[in-house]
């Protein structure tokens, strides 16, 4: 599937989409919408914010971009490149404060709409549109493996090449070098060492030193999709209760992994996850971290709850991430009608493999240096 293809079904299901929700057209202003509409463009200039340069006002019979004439020959050239033809344009001037209020009022005149950002006098969509990213097409899954393998092999090295002394930040940059030499956004960086990894599940990058433990953990971006991991490294032999822990993590996230097939209800994955916890001694260990969910063009598109009633398909993707104090075991898959892809996995870390019902599932290791 070309580029054209994947932007023309995306159409279509966005034209189905107004049909069921009685709509007669949608905004979308988000930084996810618009790379998953226009099949991995990029119009985003703040890094922490969500939305864009650009906004695209999609009816039924045409996809029209609101962007101001100081941004529009970059997202034509760059943004849109070869499907740029598919796309009528709205320009106002940056310097017309009015402008784009003025452009959505001629494109959306008489019109009953939908928007995925805050706008008065539109339904907010965002939540249910959300679904139509769900499903990958196969040009989605090319690009997602790219950047799992990436990602995965930028972040492994980074883990052979620190050394103690480094603080987290220090750390944080050779990640962040890595990714963006490479193209690649880091959207999460979490970083911690030593003392920090058992007090915080989610340890933002400190002044700390690392002395002997570091946990590298990365959400990273490239054309929209979001894809995340974690690893571990130990300077030195691994003390035998952490080994531990990492191994019961590893069987935790194998459980995620096996139960996550094609018609399986998410509440019930969970709770089968639960359980293995409770089976290696760890019966608590869930409560302390959410455990993940289906991943795309957010860093997970939802959590999983017990009460969760989405079913898993084919072509889906998810990132599991158990927990237990001190460990985590994550990586990205994609489920196939077959079994499961984990496109994060290389063959330069060490693994722990893990058998269920006859299937080996390799999950990271710490890796000792």
């Amino acid at each position: 599937m070309n580029r054209a293809d994947e932007v023309k079904l995306k159409f279509e299901k966005v034209q189905q989409f107004l049909d069921e929700k009685n709509l007669d057209a949608v905004l979308l202003g988000t930084n996810a919408n618009f790379s998953w509409l226009t099949a991995g463009g990029d119009d985003h200039l703040e890094i922490i914010d969500k939305t864009g340069s650009a906004m695209i006002f999609v009816t039924k019979k045409e996809m029209t971009v609101i962007a101001n004439n100081n941004e529009i020959d970059r997202l034509k050239t760059e943004a849109f490149g070869e499907v740029a033809s598919l796309f009528n344009f709205e320009v106002p001037n940056w310097y017309d404060p009015q402008g784009t209020d003025n452009a959505l009022k001629k494109l959306g005149s008489n019109l009953k709409y939908g928007a995925d950002v805050p706008r008065e006098g539109a339904r907010m969509i965002k939540d249910d549109f959300a679904s139509l990213r769900y499903d990958l097409t196969e040009a989605e899954i090319e690009r997602f493996r790219w950047l799992g393998q990436h990602t995965a092999a930028a972040v492994e090295a980074v883990a052979h090449e620190i050394v103690p002394g480094m603080t987290e930040h220090e750390i944080e940059a050779a990640m962040s070098a890595k990714m963006l030499a490479d193209d690649i956004f880091p959207t999460v960086l979490l970083i911690a060492t030593d003392e920090r990894i058992f007090n915080f599940r989610h340890p933002i990058p400190s002044e700390k030193k690392l002395d002997k433990y570091a946990h590298l953990v990365l959400c990273a971006r490239r054309w929209g999709l979001v894809i995340s991991f974690t690893r571990c490294v130990y300077f030195g032999q691994a003390l035998a209760d952490l080994k531990h822990k990492q191994e019961a993590a590893a069987y935790v996230d194998a459980v995620f992994m096996s139960e996550t097939k094609p018609g399986a209800v998410v509440g019930r994955i969970l709770d089968k996850a639960k359980d293995a916890y409770a089976q290696q001694g760890f019966p608590n260990e869930w409560q302390h971290h959410h455990q993940g969910g289906l991943i795309g063009y957010e860093p997970r598109e939802y959590i999983a709850f017990s009460e969760s009633t989405q079913s898993v398909r084919a072509n889906q993707a998810f990132g599991w991430n158990p927990t237990v104090q001190g460990t985590k075991s994550e990586d990205s898959i994609l489920v196939k009608d077959d079994g499961l892809e984990i496109l994060t996995l290389t063959t330069k870390w060490p693994a722990i493999d893990v058998e269920i019902d006859g299937v080996v599932y390799p999950r990271p290791a710490i890796l000792e240096r």
